[in-house]
């Protein structure tokens, strides 16, 4: 955790520092920091279940240095020392990704986004060394494509989202000797509906295209998998002109056939969050 902590100081202090070496007497870019802070019920991501059924903290920001490029953090952690139960299921979960994105166009968003997920104690094979990208590594690359077309009017998105670094690698054998990248790749399409009572509604529909690093522990190997059928109603509180604070329920159906997966935490989660946004 102290590892965590002293990255993402660093993080924030070079972005800063950065920031302000650029600005100029002739800029008129506005320069903002988004914050955010969710407290959830559990973690649940693309339909995996990380960190067992215990509540979370996520802290997430983005920094806008002009209108094309940002940069950001996202982070979790369920405060759990130990890494497995007394099961064999995953109990204690740390997560810190750094962020950088770019936008081609008013509904095209390229983003790069470093996933850190070290163990939350010693596990025997598996390094927490934050620059070891290899197959006993705890990191990986993500490479998003976002379209958003709420600015033409049309309140659909897509992501298409490939892993291209990173503990990633084919399983070669039944002897789990790991070979070569696999650049495992994920499709999400959503759609948000202003409701009555100032509610938001997005189902949303993601599928795993090619999971044979089996990078999505709770997914089919073999076949396209669609792991991530779901529903986030949201509702937003606005408590001063700078901090507003939506609440949310989310649910998620994990529709992978390879049941063996799906034991430890089974096919449906429904999670219960509040964010703090300023």
């Amino acid at each position: 955790m102290k590892k965590v902590v002293i990255i993402l100081a660093f993080m924030l202090t070079s972005t800063v520092t950065f920031a302000q070496e650029i600005v100029s007497d002739t800029s008129k870019v506005e320069k903002k920091w988004d914050i955010n802070l969710d407290i959830a019920s559990r973690y649940i991501w693309r339909g995996q279940s990380w960190g067992g059924n215990y509540p979370v903290a996520q802290l997430y920001g983005n920094y806008n240095v002009n209108d094309k490029f940002s940069v950001g953090f996202w982070t979790t952690h369920n405060f759990k020392k130990a890494y497995y139960d007394a099961n064999g299921a995953s109990k204690g979960y740390q997560e810190l990704d750094l962020i950088l994105n770019y936008a081609v166009s008013d509904f095209l968003t390229v983003s790069v986004q470093d996933y850190y997920w070290p163990s939350t104690d010693k596990q025997e094979g598996v390094s927490n060394d934050f620059f070891n990208f290899g197959n006993d590594g705890s990191q990986s690359i993500d490479l998003q494509f976002l379209f958003d077309f709420s600015e033409k009017g049309v309140p659909i998105w897509f992501t298409l989202s490939t892993l291209v670094a990173g503990n990633d690698f084919r399983y070669k054998d039944d002897n789990d000797v790991k070979g070569k990248q696999n650049f495992t790749t994920y499709v999400e399409l959503g759609y948000k509906i202003e409701a009555p009572l100032g509610l938001s509604v997005s189902p949303v529909v993601g599928a795993v295209l090619n999971n044979k690093a089996g990078y999505y522990s709770y997914a089919d190997y073999d076949k396209p998998s669609f792991v991530n059928l779901g529903c986030k109603v949201s509702k937003e509180i606005k408590l001063n002109k700078s901090i507003t604070m939506p609440i949310w329920l989310n649910y998620t159906y994990n529709a992978a056939s390879n049941k063996a997966n799906l034991e430890p935490f089974g096919k449906q989660f429904l999670v219960a969050g509040v964010t703090f946004s300023y």
